[in-house]
């Protein structure tokens, strides 16, 4: 029994870090200023409208959206353990609003650079790449444990199931169409492209190139999540 609950423990640590590593990647992104990745786009754009609240808190709202989407999809089929994407949620959103406030502390704003525009965007970008390599390894770590996924990824897998689609191809018209609402609401308001540049196509493709790369630590990984202690 007690083997059992230091395995669980080693699960939900794994779990946690992952999900604090992603966010902290995601507040890279938006201190890169090129652009979000697509499931993050809509949180964005409404948080730099409507100030009041944070990013975190309109990713708990936009995210709590898409369990209410999984449960209009599903009805009566609805799995309630689908519910518990509302705990996730609302710790990546914390911890979301956390590493923002490291990054306002700790990582300098290019906006306010005073150097030549092709090294401030240069800085941009080097942002944008550690962004990716964050949000991509807390992929991977988030999902090694097998527990609750986030609610994005809850959404694709009832649409690509609902459909009877490849899942890939669910997450591309997924990720076109969060991308396209966002600059909509983005165009509307401002008037210009902002949350959505170039760095979200980057990203689109980046983060996935990036979790493979990573591969080699899978063993590692699940030997630490499985091992248990000798007797």
């Amino acid at each position: 029994m007690k083997e059992k609950g230091i395995q669980r423990a080693k699960h939900l640590l794994v779990y946690c870090a992952g999900l604090f590593i992603m966010a902290m990647g995601v507040s890279f992104s938006a201190t890169a200023d090129l652009g979000m990745s697509p499931v993050n786009s809509i949180p964005y754009v409404l948080s730099e409208i409507f100030t009041a609240l944070s990013m975190g808190t309109w990713i708990i709202i936009i995210f709590s959206l898409y369990i209410a989407i999984q449960f209009l999809i599903l009805w009566r089929n609805f799995q309630p353990w689908r519910v518990l994407q509302l705990i996730c949620t609302t710790i990546f959103g914390y911890f979301t609003d956390f590493t923002n406030l490291l990054a306002d502390w700790f990582l300098p704003d290019p906006a306010r650079m005073t150097f030549h525009p092709a090294l401030v965007y240069g800085v941009r970008l080097l942002y944008l790449f550690v962004s990716m390599l964050l949000i991509a390894l807390g992929i991977l770590l988030y999902l090694a444990p097998n527990l609750i996924s986030l609610p994005g990824e809850g959404i694709m897998q009832v649409i690509a199931d609902k459909l009877h689609k490849p899942l890939p191809v669910v997450k591309m018209s997924f990720d076109c169409t969060v991308s396209a609402i966002a600059l909509i609401i983005s165009l509307i308001y401002f008037r210009q492209f902002h949350g959505i540049r170039e760095g979200t196509i980057i990203a689109a493709f980046g983060v996935g190139k990036i979790l493979g790369l990573y591969e080699p630590l899978k063993p590692a990984l699940f030997r630490f999540l499985r091992a248990q202690r000798a007797e």
